[in-house]
């Protein structure tokens, strides 16, 4: 059983590590990044869903700037107004996404937290470290098992834009 457990924790500070180094790399024109992000998004949607998933918030569609959310994405965790797919990496039952979006940390990590609220889920986690940084984290249940979410907010430097880590997470029942 520790096995097990000490797998799924190795696992987790991976998925983790791997989460806060994609913003990073993101536009470094590495090849070794870009491969990694082609690989992790074979298999999605060639066009992401255009219904608004609430609050105003309208999926991407995908562009020059924009991968596509995976055709699973679900509809009650908060996109931020004008967000771009910068990566996707989908492990089972993880998938950790790299966003960017027009703004300010303040106003974005308001909106997560209300949006989020609003739509179920329990905050477990607020912190900001200062006005370039913050972090949210969520749980919700539901029908087959417990879902966390993780919301990272960092000042894009040089940039209008703020880099949005989102992490969720599916435990099975």
């Amino acid at each position: 059983m520790s096995i097990v457990r000490n797998r799924g924790a190795r696992l987790c500070a991976a998925v983790l590590a791997v989460a806060l180094a994609l913003p990073g790399c993101q536009r470094a024109g590495n090849s070794i990044a870009e491969t990694a992000i082609e690989r992790a998004t074979r298999g999605y949607a060639d066009a992401a869903d255009t219904a608004p998933s609430g609050h105003g918030t309208a999926r991407a569609l995908p562009g020059a700037d924009s991968l596509a959310l995976p055709a699973h994405f679900p509809d009650d965790v908060y996109l931020p107004h004008g967000y771009r797919v910068n990566s996707v990496m989908d492990l089972q039952d993880v998938s950790v996404l790299s966003l960017s979006a027009p703004g300010e940390v303040g106003s974005l990590f308001v909106a997560a937290r209300d949006a989020m609220q609003a739509r179920g889920w329990n905050q477990t986690l607020a912190a900001q470290h200062s006005v370039d940084t913050a972090m949210l984290a969520f749980e919700k249940d539901g029908g087959d098992g417990a879902r966390s979410a993780t919301l990272s907010f960092n000042r894009n430097n040089g940039d209008e834009r703020v880099i949005v880590g989102l992490q969720l997470r599916q435990r099975r029942q």
